[in-house]
């Protein structure tokens, strides 16, 4: 299990120094989306001999919006629409009329949201790719510009919502392959599975308190679910807003949700101690419960908060391993604090 945990963190650092050398590498985004299947005619052609090309390579070409002119050393020289072909003579040469400066351009290294913000700003169906030697390696055609934009608009919506993608390692459960997905997910429920054994002996440590009061038995589910469901509600906020927020204040973060479950405890001791009083329980067991149910409920703070960090911290998918260590971490610890309050005040 160490080992899965450290070959677990390794593959995330190397994850990680890997996109760092992708996007400094030319083989980019912006590559990917662009093409070099467009009309390409050297400086000297005439209108003629353009559409002659044009005839001959038509099968070979995805994109027509431009046609691109190139020098001898394959560097974008200019670029003129397929307009301009009909309205000149075929004698007329090409470099007469092409556009030669300024042409709109993005670099390999460049971002597609700027390639999309240019095709817009200049109103141009396509964005041409040059190197950093003004080499012409292809264009971003029009499809790939709305596919940019599609995409963009989608988050942006997604950001309103506040659903955002995260920057922690996570799994993406439709890309992911299946075996894998399992590998990340069952060691952490065979921890809990142990988890459990370990909780069922903490309960047998304290038989001789159950043997006095039976009654007890009947209250493990009550102070094992009620912290358990408030260590989920907090588990939730907090993979949540690691999602959300790249410098979220975590002193001010945990003080405030400490807060919160400090005041969300209190209530829940007096309600059950109410309860407890309305349905003719023993006074000494509705304390037993109030301050058991307290105490469970305030450590909820530490295995909803501090496991999820925990594991971003060591750059392990939360959302993977919170749920079943928390578990059983809240729970053992909930056992624990139960029967100690209990022995402490009945016997």
């Amino acid at each position: 299990m160490v080992k899965y945990f450290k070959a677990t963190r390794a593959m995330a650092k190397k994850n990680k120094r890997q996109v760092t050398k992708k996007n400094s590498q030319l083989n980019s985004l912006i590559l990917r989306r662009a093409t070099d299947a467009v009309p390409k005619v050297p400086i000297d052609f005439t209108v003629s001999q353009t559409q002659q090309y044009l005839f001959k390579n038509i099968k070979k070409i995805q994109t027509v919006s431009y046609i691109y002119v190139v020098d001898s050393g394959k560097r974008l020289a200019g670029v003129f629409s397929i307009k301009e072909l009909y309205r000149h003579s075929g004698t007329k040469k090409i470099s007469d009329f092409c556009c030669i400066d300024p042409i709109v351009t993005v670099s390999p290294t460049d971002s597609e949201e700027r390639a999309a913000y240019l095709a817009l700003q200049h109103n141009i169906k396509a964005v041409p790719v040059i190197d950093k030697n003004k080499i012409f390696v292809g264009v971003i055609p029009n499809d790939q510009i709305l596919k940019i934009l599609q995409r963009d608009m989608r988050e942006d919506l997604l950001h309103m919502a506040g659903i955002r993608r995260a920057h922690a390692e996570i799994d993406d459960v439709i890309k992911i392959p299946l075996f894998q997905a399992v590998k990340h997910r069952i060691p952490w429920l065979i921890l809990g599975l142990i988890g459990g054994l370990v909780a069922a002996g903490i309960v047998g440590l304290f038989e001789e308190t159950l043997e006095r009061n039976l009654i007890l038995a009947s209250f493990i589910p009550l102070v094992v679910y009620i912290a358990d469901s408030v260590r989920t509600q907090l588990e939730a906020f907090a993979i949540r807003d690691i999602t959300l927020y790249r410098k979220l204040e975590i002193g001010k973060y945990v003080t405030k949700q400490m807060a919160i479950v400090l005041i969300t405890a209190l209530i829940l001791s007096i309600s059950i101690l109410i309860f407890g009083q309305i349905l003719n329980y023993e006074l000494i067991i509705s304390v037993v419960l109030g301050l058991a149910i307290f105490s469970a409920i305030s450590s909820s703070v530490i295995t909803g908060i501090g496991v999820p960090f925990l594991f971003r911290k060591m750059h392990i998918d939360p959302a993977n391993a919170s749920g079943p260590i928390g578990t059983i971490l809240q729970d053992i610890t909930s056992v624990s604090v139960y029967f100690l309050i209990a022995t402490a005040i009945l016997t």
